[in-house]
């Protein structure tokens, strides 16, 4: 007798990829919908366009500000200088300080030896007491 073995044919099923597709989508629109993004308050500036001259201005109209570690110099030739220990001291005077027609002058600001969270903080007062045109420059020695 012939011994005949029996083979299965074993067949493994194949998924269908087709709709993976389809579920990425979904889970992508699901995770942007469900999200939350966080918007952090900046400082919003307008970058002079690249073209543009340097503006000539009255020296009695020009403003400087100039932070060095801690300390900060408020600066203006009718003023002449006023000096703080501290943000937390300029954030009290800055508003007691009389600027007439504050919106039409200039601030030149600089910083040296300091923390980003110093330049961030004072250039939020300045603009915030109503300082419409701002400048930064490297700090002069």
């Amino acid at each position: 007798m012939h011994s005949m073995s029996l083979r299965r044919k074993t067949q493994l099923e194949e998924i269908s990829a087709a709709s993976m597709s389809d579920l990425a989508f979904l889970l992508l629109v699901f995770f942007m919908v469900a999200s939350v993004f966080y918007v952090k308050e900046g400082l919003l500036t307008t970058l002079p366009k690249k073209d543009s001259q340097p503006k000539i201005e009255l020296r009695k109209n020009v403003y400087y500000l100039k932070i060095s570690g801690d300390e900060i110099i408020f600066t203006n030739s009718e003023m002449g200088n006023k000096k703080f220990n501290s943000l937390k001291e300029f954030e009290e005077q800055i508003q007691q300080i009389e600027i007439p027609d504050i919106q039409s002058k200039y601030l030149v600001f600089s910083a040296t030896r300091t923390n980003v969270q110093n330049v961030v903080e004072a250039l939020s007062l300045v603009k915030k007491r109503g300082f419409k045109n701002l400048s930064i420059q490297k700090q002069q020695n």
